[in-house]
């Protein structure tokens, strides 16, 4: 593998380690509807701002969000809304291949 695919796999890779948290997933889900700062999305998920900043700052340098300063607000917000509908679409898959090993189970 050459320099610049080995740095492709990597930026994936370091994509899907931020998403290997639930919490970050329903993040990224409030995100899609509009722009969330920090202490409004830690509010609507149920955590502490602080955790919530840390989870942002992990999804931010994934690259899947990014901020907007607006005087002494930051507002974050989602750049890669496909990461949801790769999710969507992987979970149906899933089900569905797990629906067809339990018919072949039950027959």
């Amino acid at each position: 593998m050459d320099e610049r695919s080995q740095r492709r796999y990597q930026l994936r890779a370091e994509m899907f380690k931020a998403l290997a948290h639930p919490m970050r997933i329903y993040m990224l889900d409030k995100l899609k509807n509009r722009p969330w700062c920090v202490c409004e999305l830690a509010a609507e998920v149920g955590i502490a701002k602080s955790v919530a900043s840390k989870h942002l700052s992990q999804l931010k340098a994934a690259g899947l969000i990014d901020d907007e300063k607006r005087g002494t607000l930051v507002e974050y917000r989602l750049v890669a809304s496909c990461v949801l509908e790769m999710a969507a679409c992987a979970e149906g898959a899933i089900l569905e291949s797990r629906r067809k090993k339990l018919d072949v189970l039950e027959e």
